[in-house]
C-alpha cells in the first residue's frame, strides 16, 4: 500500500498506509508517509518547522482536529507539543476551548489558546510534523512519556467523594462510542463483568446514559457511580480529575481511553477486531500509553474476553494496593 500510495501521489492512500505502519510498530516510516500525505494536500510551508533550531523565532503549534469532537489524535500528540514548546523561546499552542486549562497546566511554559483565537507565529507545526521529529521511534517514545496534569485539588475532592460511597477499589468504565461500527459487549455482558468483579465502577461514559445505567447496575446502584458533575462534552478539565481519581480503568476505544492512557492512570484499552487506527496489531503495549495494556477480542465471544479483563484488572489491583501500602 505505501509503494502504490507513494507512486501515485495519493495522500489519502498515503494516510492509511501511514497508519498501518504505526500500528505495525514502524512508527518511522509511519510518521514519513504522514507527513507527506498532508504536503501532498496542502503544500510544504516555508515556515513549517522541522526541528531545526529556532533561535528567537515564535513557534505557533497546531492541535485543533477538523472535527472538534475527534480527540484521540489531540490527546496522544498533547505532550509532543510540549517537547516542541520546550524547544522555542516563546510558544503557543492550539487547542479545543475544553482542553486549554488541562494543557496549560501540563505545559505552562507555553501559551495555550483556543482554536477560535488567531495566532502569529514564525514558525508552525501541525500533528505531523510533531510526529516526524519526536515520534519515529516507538522506544523512545514510550520513554519519554509526560503525563497531562489534572487539577490536582479537583482530583482529591473527587477521590474524597467516591471514597466516602465505598471501601472498593475505583474502576473507571466507559463501554461506548459514537461510532457505531465498534463492536463492543452488550449490556448483559457488561453487567455480568460489573458484577463478578471486586471493585466500585465510576462511569466514564459520555451521552444520555440513564437507560444504560438501569441495565449495566441489574438493581445494584451502588456498584457503578454516575458522577452528574462532569461533563466531558464541555468541561475536559474535570473529566481529567474524575479519571486521575481513580484507582484504574476499564474502557473500549474512546475519548476515555485516550485520556486516561495520557493521565498515565492504568488502563486497559478493549479493542475490537475491527480496524482501529489507534492501537497496535501486535503486542500488548502502546508507546503512547506506556501504563496501560491492550486486550484484544481476536475472535473470542466478549464473555471471554472480560473474563481476562477481569483477571488483569485484579492483578492491576493488587499491583496497586501493595505500592500504596509500601510508601
Amino acid at each position: 500500500m505505501a509503494i502504490m500510495a507513494d507512486r501515485a501521489r495519493d495522500p489519502e492512500m498515503m494516510q492509511k498506509a501511514g497508519q498501518a505502519f504505526e500500528r505495525l510498530g514502524n512508527f518511522a516510516r509511519a510518521a514519513e508517509l504522514r507527513l507527506s500525505a498532508r504536503r501532498q494536500r496542502k503544500g510544504k510551508g516555508a515556515n513549517e518547522w522541522t526541528g531545526e533550531d529556532l533561535g528567537s523565532d515564535r513557534l505557533l503549534i497546531d492541535l485543533v482536529e477538523d472535527d472538534p469532537r475527534s480527540l484521540g489524535r489531540v490527546i496522544r500528540h498533547a505532550r509532543l507539543a510540549g517537547a516542541a514548546a520546550a524547544c522555542a523561546q516563546s510558544a503557543t499552542i492550539r487547542v479545543e476551548p475544553r482542553l486549554v486549562s488541562l494543557v496549560q497546566r501540563t505545559f505552562p511554559n507555553a501559551t495555550v489558546v483556543p482554536a477560535q483565537q488567531n495566532v502569529v507565529g514564525d514558525k508552525f507545526a501541525t500533528f505531523e510534523d510533531l510526529a516526524w521529529i519526536f515520534g519515529r521511534d516507538a522506544e523512545r517514545l514510550a520513554a519519554d512519556f509526560v503525563p497531562l496534569r489534572a487539577d490536582p485539588e479537583l482530583v482529591e475532592i473527587f477521590r474524597q467523594r467516591y471514597r466516602s460511597m465505598t471501601d472498593q477499589p475505583l474502576v473507571g468504565l466507559s463501554w461506548g462510542s459514537k461510532s457505531h461500527s465498534k463492536d463492543v459487549p452488550d449490556f448483559p455482558e457488561w453487567a455480568r463483568f460489573i458484577a463478578r468483579t471486586q471493585a466500585t465502577f465510576v462511569s466514564l461514559q459520555y451521552g444520555q446514559i440513564k437507560p444504560a445505567l438501569r441495565r449495566l447496575r441489574n438493581g445494584n446502584d451502588a456498584r457503578l457511580i454516575y458522577d452528574y458533575s462532569v461533563d466531558q462534552m464541555l468541561d475536559m478539565d474535570r473529566f481529567a480529575a474524575q479519571i486521575a481519581a481513580l484507582d484504574a480503568v476499564v474502557t473500549i476505544s474512546n475519548t476515555a481511553a485516550h485520556l486516561s492512557g495520557a493521565l498515565g492512570v492504568p488502563t486497559i484499552f478493549l479493542i475490537d477486531d475491527k480496524f482501529q487506527t489507534a492501537w497496535p496489531v501486535t503486542g500488548n503495549r502502546t508507546p503512547w500509553y506506556p501504563s496501560g495494556v491492550v486486550m484484544r477480542k481476536e475472535g473470542r465471544p466478549w464473555p471471554v474476553v472480560l473474563d481476562d479483563v477481569g483477571r488483569r484488572l485484579s492483578s492491576i489491583l493488587t499491583a496497586r494496593s501493595t505500592l500504596s501500602s509500601d510508601s
